[in-house]
């Protein structure tokens, strides 16, 4: 016989995190379907991680203004994987096993695995058929939105995942939308000595923000050594192989509508993010794996 719960919700988020919470004590029984890491996005690949990358450019940056201030000299070297496994522990080194037993502390029964709703009171998790007698609470959260962009498949791209606790610093990194995602991953890469560049399609970045906040951000951008180019849709993407000193290595060439072209070591596909409406469905699912 399948197990009943007055309510199931799909997603062990931060919205499922708080139903747990919520109902605790409450007389009613809760199930949480998860199928990756309790806790959701941000903490493990999104503001958690991004963050950190961000403080870790700069202490650097403030490293280099304390000449103006502070010092007479000041030597530094970017030690790249001192800065990814402080990341890669502040994201929980995607361990999930202590706000997973925070959940159940509440109560709540865990569910590992894609839910699936077959009409509006059963969901399958596997195979196994779950009842819901009161609730059932859609949390899928999102996932990066991949424009149709022609060539974009035939590259290994990054999306936030792999740009927010990243196992290597590229030379170059292309990024492929001018909103907050784009705009902060970009600062922190471009601090530690990567030359990026920002492609936004539309007539301004940070579209939104307010208007002011593109304009007064820009020459601080700038000043990073970031490179803007707004208003120039991208057209296409093809993949390049570069022969270096000591090995072959893959990179990624952008055509834009003008006429201009992007080469990069990586790219980062930062065009927004869409709702998990459809169960089951893949999350990052057109090859944004590449090196994460």
């Amino acid at each position: 016989m399948p197990q009943e719960f007055d309510v199931i919700c799909l997603g062990g988020g931060g919205a499922g995190e708080a139903i747990a919470a919520g109902l605790q004590n409450s007389g009613l029984t809760l199930a949480v379907v998860e199928r990756e890491l309790v806790g959701g996005e941000c903490p493990y690949w999104g503001c958690v991680p991004s963050k950190t990358l961000l403080r870790s450019g700069e202490t650097l940056s403030e490293a280099d203004r304390s000449r103006l201030l502070a010092a007479s000299r000041v030597e530094w070297t970017v030690d790249f994987p001192k800065v990814s496994t402080r990341v890669l522990w502040m994201a929980r080194n995607l361990d999930d096993s202590r706000p997973a037993a925070a959940m159940e502390a509440t109560g709540a029964k865990l569910l590992r695995g894609e839910g699936r709703l077959t009409d509006p009171r059963t969901v399958v998790v596997g195979s196994e058929q779950f009842v819901v007698r009161r609730a059932v609470v859609i949390a899928n959260g999102s996932t990066a939105a991949i424009p149709l962009i022609p060539g974009l498949d035939t590259v290994e791209f990054w999306t936030n995942r792999q740009a927010a606790i990243p196992r290597e610093l590229p030379a170059s990194l292309a990024i492929l939308g001018g909103g907050a995602i784009g705009v902060e991953l970009g600062q922190a890469f471009a601090r530690l000595g990567c030359r990026v560049t920002i492609i936004e399609a539309s007539a301004t970045f940070l579209g939104l923000e307010e208007p002011e906040a593109g304009a007064a951000l820009r020459p601080h951008l700038e000043a990073d050594g970031m490179m803007l180019m707004i208003g120039d849709p991208c057209v296409g993407v093809e993949p390049q192989s570069v022969v270096g000193p000591s090995h072959q290595r893959s990179s990624v060439i952008v055509h834009l509508k003008s006429g201009a072209v992007v080469r990069a070591d990586r790219l980062l596909v930062a065009t927004g993010r869409r709702p998990n409406t459809e169960a089951g469905a893949p999350r990052d699912s057109r090859r944004p794996n590449a090196g994460g």
